[in-house]
């Protein structure tokens, strides 16, 4: 079969093709505005099935599928595809399904960063196709690049996917609460429930809506197939094992400040490695967005530079299927739910310690202003633990000049008086459904 014969059947197999069943994300694009989409987030978070939902919406909104076009680069029936042929592509479409001058082709390619050259190509096609839009999707930080910024300025608009949140696990569930009366609902019971199992599970949708006795196994298939297929492949790694035992120890140590020389030096002993080297390998990890980091606050650049930086890993799920021993370690599990839904939500995020080495875990800043302080802490039962959390998040608000700080514990809804600031507890579960708005 030639090259057209297979792009055409492709399509066809596209327009008879029933969408598989949906479950609504948090995240939206806006389909009326003509600038590409892009679609990025970690190796199976769901962002083929977003834009199944997204192809959904323009049914129900009366767009006939003749006008909608979706294809996923790893379709062998493309292969070898590159960014050159997205034209020879869309005039295939229109060749099979021909469309008025008013009416616009939707355009959505899944995996678009295993097409070579797609950059320049997606901008021609973009620039000379006339009621086109483009919706694409990718795996990797690759997409937003210089190089792809550039080529691409002004012409797209970036939605981050991320696996489910603990808000979107609730929903999939269709529970039906008030918030308002939530701490006081027999339904809290239920809640606290799916929350231990969501700290365990985690959210990558697969785990969630096929449940098994192989979540672990999947998880580190997924784990597997971001470090040696968008890594290790992608980027020519010469160590690939020693590669896999920074991500493991970073993903074991979320949470914990460390410098890229302290790093170099732990591994050393493991094999030979420069500083640069490690920068290079954590900035893989992020690109591939399984590991975020953040850094020390301070008002002088230079010094926020030179400060140990935490690391934190995209899911729950992960971090248990992976990690030596995270099970065991509730308190960093929450912490590390608690800046993954701050990420999620586009938070400017740093944490902060005092000249005594008292630590607030996150300072969250909007333009010049630090507009709020947070601190995790899960045991209260232990006095000497509870005063020195305390103690550092006052050190935090005394220094930042703001008037309250909160702390997220596992089931207190509290708040008090020290020193004249105001100091609020809530159980973290419930912050978490408070911090998103739940699916129309």
């Amino acid at each position: 079969m030639d090259t057209v014969a297979k792009l055409k059947a492709a399509i066809i197999e596209w327009q008879e093709r029933d969408l598989p069943k949906l479950y609504p994300r948090q995240c939206s694009i806006q389909l009326d505005l003509p600038l590409i989409n892009d679609i990025i987030g970690v190796r199976r978070c769901g962002k083929t099935y977003f834009m199944f939902q997204q192809i959904e919406e323009l049914i129900n909104n009366g767009v006939p599928k003749s006008q909608i076009l979706y294809l996923d680069i790893d379709d062998d029936r493309l292969q070898p595809l590159n960014g050159d042929e997205l034209d020879r592509l869309i005039d295939t479409f229109r060749e099979l399904y021909p469309l008025q001058n008013d009416e616009r082709l939707y355009f959505f390619l899944d995996k678009i960063h295993n097409c070579p050259g797609w950059e320049q190509g997606i901008k021609g096609v973009y620039d000379r196709k006339k009621n086109l839009k483009i919706i694409i999707s990718g795996s990797n930080a690759s997409l937003l690049s210089e190089e792809v910024a550039s080529r691409l300025t002004g012409r797209h608009l970036t939605t981050r996917m991320y696996p489910f949140s603990f808000r979107e696990y609730v929903d999939h569930y269709e529970i039906a609460m008030d918030l308002n009366t939530l701490p006081y609902s027999e339904k809290k019971i239920e809640i606290k429930r799916l929350f231990h199992e969501y700290l365990t599970r985690g959210g990558f949708p697969e785990v969630i809506l096929y449940p098994s006795a192989d979540e672990t196994v999947l998880l580190q298939s997924y784990f597997d197939d971001i470090i040696f297929r968008d890594i290790v492949t992608r980027h020519g790694v010469r160590n690939p094992a020693l590669f896999k035992e920074l991500a493991i120890f970073c993903i074991s140590n979320v949470a914990k400040p460390h410098t890229y020389n302290s790093l170099r030096k732990l591994f050393s002993g493991f094999q030979t490695i420069s500083t640069d080297a490690i920068i290079r390998y954590l900035s893989y990890l992020e690109e591939a967005f399984l590991l975020f980091s953040i850094r020390h606050y301070d008002d002088m650049l230079k010094k926020q530079v030179n400060k140990p930086r935490k690391l934190y890993c995209v899911n729950p799920g992960m971090m248990n299927a992976v990690s030596f021993r995270f099970s065991e370690d509730i308190g960093r599990l929450f912490e590390n739910l608690v800046f993954i839904q701050l990420y999620r939500t586009g938070h400017d995020i740093y944490y902060w310690q005092d000249d005594r080495g008292l630590e607030v875990d996150f300072v969250l800043k909007t333009g010049l202003k630090i507009f709020e302080l947070i601190q995790v802490l899960i045991d209260l039962s232990d006095p000497l633990t509870r005063e020195r959390e305390i103690k550092g998040l006052l050190s935090a608000i005394n220094h930042f000049g703001v008037t309250e700080g909160l702390i997220l514990t596992r089931d207190l809804f509290d708040e008090e008086e020290q020193s004249g600031k105001t100091i609020r507890y809530l159980p973290l579960w419930y912050w978490l459904l408070t911090e998103e708005k739940p699916v129309a």
